[in-house]
């Protein structure tokens, strides 16, 4: 799924964000094709985590296109 932030808590350091790319997540089977999609999209290539280590209960992470749970997410950090 997708949601555009200001930041994130990753592994207990908030990270910030910039603004016009959203975090995404994908499994791990799909995802050469949301990687090469946010480089399409956005024309910048995201920085990745694994998705456990995104500390907010309220994203759905989730993989954009099967569903299935997310293994890596896919964001653009500021000052990266």
């Amino acid at each position: 799924m997708e949601r555009k932030l200001e930041s994130v808590k990753i592994e207990g350091k908030e990270v910030a964000l910039l603004a016009d790319f959203p975090v995404r997540f994908a499994c791990m089977e799909h995802f050469d094709e949301e990687l090469d999609d946010y480089v399409n999209d956005f024309e910048a290539a995201p920085d990745t985590h694994r998705a456990e280590l995104i500390e907010d209960e309220t994203m759905d992470k989730r993989c954009r296109v099967c569903g299935a749970p997310a293994q890596i997410a896919l964001l653009k950090e500021k000052g990266l």
